[in-house]
């Protein structure tokens, strides 16, 4: 399933006051290294316009630990852990197969570093992110990058 559809089903499961108290966390800090949204940009925002506004600010992953996080503070903790566990069921099965170890005879610099898969970034306002190059990808192996500017 898509993340925006599990954090919406996610959400959902909610009450009106709930909800709004769901927004209300958005606006507060929560996760370390995330700004919390803006009061005026989840204004009269429904639960599809606040998923959307939490991947655009946040990206899917991080949006799905936000929506975890928060619940955990309204003490929905089961809504928190069936949606970190769909979450990561999606994810280990949208995964490639690990890359076999590479041999003993080949020659490796400390100049090739691979960056860790699933990483996310989460920077706003005029942050600066410094990313690793990626270089010397196989065929068959795609990498996904989403930049969301405001």
């Amino acid at each position: 399933m898509q993340v925006p559809l599990l954090i919406l089903n996610t959400l959902d499961e909610l009450g009106v006051d709930e909800f709004k108290r769901f927004r209300w966390n958005l606006t507060q800090p929560v996760l370390d290294g995330c700004q919390p949204i803006r009061k005026a940009y989840l204004e009269n925002a429904d639960r599809q316009d606040t998923v959307s506004r939490m991947i655009d600010c946040y990206g899917e992953e991080t949006a799905v630990n936000m929506t975890a996080e928060i619940l955990k503070r309204m003490n929905h903790n089961n809504a928190a852990e069936k949606l970190k566990s769909a979450f990561e069921g999606g994810s280990k099965a949208a995964k490639p197969p690990p890359s076999p170890p590479p041999s003993s005879s080949s020659s490796s610099s400390s100049s090739e570093l691979t960056p860790a898969a699933g990483a996310s970034v989460c920077a706003q306002g005029r942050s600066v992110i410094v990313a690793p190059n990626i270089a010397g990808t196989s065929s068959g192996v795609s990498i996904n990058m989403n930049i969301n500017t405001k």
